[in-house]
């Protein structure tokens, strides 16, 4: 039976993985002839969006969902690999969604967005990516920059199993957001299995990036909007931000692209600047509407 959460109706679908059948989670919130499908960051479950999505549920149907092992959702029994991201997802958007859909990713979800949003054609009408982390930046360069993961993500193992990660990720990525949703972001995200869920995703993530690299850079053919995070503020620094960068390539190449920066230097923008991200979204939302009714 459906139950409310902080971020709409509560709900859940099934899917096999290595024959086992574990369920994913999701709610849905709000109405309107399009769809928005949310797909949080590495290691992160819906709640990522939980300052963003109710100001997008005022125009637009709304979903967001729990990868496994994350939130609500039941582990899974195969390693975290991209594929295995990428399926989640497309169980979630084959499932949930029957109309015209924009995607919208964050970080290590942007590209599960613009894989689904490649493998989906027929429905999925635009995209809008988050400070997203992208295989146009590339894999080793990703990995150095990223060389202290490995010990977040084992440390995050050890603060859930003594019972304090939930009030880490309180104090630190969910500092912003308050009430039910944070309730569900202490209870849920400082859980032992999202802990170890979270550092599978890591552990498989440059692995990932570097077939995305080998394959791609992958644009789907519909409108795309990049947002950026605002980690530089001269010609210099901006050059040499190989995140802006990979950013400002993919909206180029794009057959609709767009490309905008954030205010703060904030990775996480949908909590940061959460009206930002939703203005960008109806942006899109009243852009492909017409489109799709022309």
């Amino acid at each position: 039976m459906s139950e409310r959460s902080a971020l709409g109706m509560s709900d859940h679908l099934t899917v096999k993985d290595q024959r086992h059948p574990r369920r994913l989670h999701f709610c849905i919130d709000g109405q309107g002839p399009v769809t928005v499908l949310f797909e949080a960051g590495l290691g992160k479950s819906r709640s990522t969006w939980a300052l963003a999505q109710p100001l997008v549920a005022r125009f637009a149907r709304t979903v967001v969902y729990d990868r496994a092992g994350l939130g609500r959702s039941d582990a899974a029994v195969a390693p975290r690999t991209f594929g295995a991201l990428l399926r989640d997802h497309l169980s979630v958007l084959d499932t949930v969604v029957s109309g015209p859909c924009i995607l919208v990713g964050h970080s290590y979800g942007g590209p599960i967005a613009r894989l689904a949003a490649a493998e989906r054609p027929d429905k999925v009408v635009g995209i809008v990516l988050v400070d997203e982390v992208s295989e146009r930046a590339g894999a080793d360069l990703l990995r150095r920059a990223m060389a202290g993961a490995g010990a977040l993500y084992g440390g995050q193992v050890w603060l859930a199993r003594v019972g304090l990660l939930g009030q880490a990720l309180r104090r630190t990525y969910f500092r912003a957001v308050e009430g039910a949703a944070l309730r569900e972001v202490v209870i849920e995200s400082g859980r032992v299995p999202a802990a170890k869920a979270a550092r599978s995703e890591w552990q498989n993530m440059i692995a990932g990036m570097h077939d995305l690299e080998a394959t791609g850079p992958h644009v789907p053919d519909i409108p795309l909007t990049e947002i950026t995070s605002k980690r530089s503020s001269t010609p210099e620094e901006f050059e040499n931000d190989f995140i802006y960068q990979s950013h400002k390539a993919t909206a180029e190449a794009a057959i609709d692209g767009r490309h905008v920066s954030s205010r703060s230097r904030n990775h996480y923008i949908q909590l940061a600047e959460p009206r930002l991200v939703a203005s960008e979204i109806e942006r899109m939302s009243d852009r492909t509407r017409v489109r799709y009714s022309a």
